[in-house]
């Protein structure tokens, strides 16, 4: 049996330098475009596309990860870290206007979330 402590702080203790920090899923499967394009022209596009849009907003981190092996509903999945939330939103927007969005990638879902607030 597992026993959930109280704390007096509204944060848990390995959350305090960053309680408002929210990380967004976006789960994302590839279509046959990007599946079609060279290594070398994925990564043209991508340095071209989107990271000049990550420049703008430094707020914003960004991993990615590969769970192609494991899922067939999502081939990739990407991570995005901020504080501010109104930078996520513009990079959202702007990242529509790529052919990141429905083009190469068709977007699954996007789950903002807090880590471990339920604790909170």
């Amino acid at each position: 049996m597992v026993t959930l402590q109280t704390t007096s702080s509204p944060v848990l203790p390995e959350h305090e330098d960053d309680p408002h920090r929210f990380h967004i899923f976006v789960m994302v499967k590839t279509t046959r475009h990007w599946l079609d394009l060279k290594t070398e022209q994925r990564l043209a596009f991508l340095h071209e596309e989107v990271v000049p849009l990550l420049r703008r907003r430094p707020e914003l981190k960004v991993r990615w990860f590969e769970p192609e092996a494991f899922s067939t509903r999502a081939t990739d999945v990407m991570i995005c870290e901020t504080d501010d939330l109104s930078a996520w939103a513009w990079f959202c927007d702007h990242l529509r206007e790529t052919r990141f969005w429905d083009h190469y990638f068709e977007v699954l879902d996007i789950m903002p979330a807090l880590e471990g607030n339920y604790l909170a």
